[in-house]
């Protein structure tokens, strides 16, 4: 299959997936799907840097996220270890 062939030569999960006009999601799913073990995708700095300054502004982690299209988790791990202090969820 020439997603897992593409993945497994080092593209990454986001450049299949607008390689192919699908959702990372579904790349995700295929390459699951076929036993391949998914590499994590960090941040790059200036990533970090802008998650930081949107957070900050009052954003969400979910809105931060959004905007910049990345993973939540990997979003919020990215910015803690950048000194950030994540604050109380509010439920909304």
């Amino acid at each position: 299959m020439a997603v897992v062939e593409r993945y497994e030569a080092g593209e990454t999960s986001t450049a299949l997936a607008e390689a192919y006009g699908v959702a990372k999601s579904t790349i995700l799913g295929i390459l699951r799907a076929n036993s391949v073990v998914v590499r994590r995708q960090p941040m790059k700095p200036e990533q970090v840097c802008d998650a930081v300054g949107l957070y900050d502004s009052g954003l969400s982690l979910s809105q931060v996220a959004k905007r910049l299209n990345v993973n939540q988790e990997t979003m919020r791990v990215a910015i803690i270890e950048a000194g950030v202090q994540i604050r109380p969820a509010t439920g909304a």
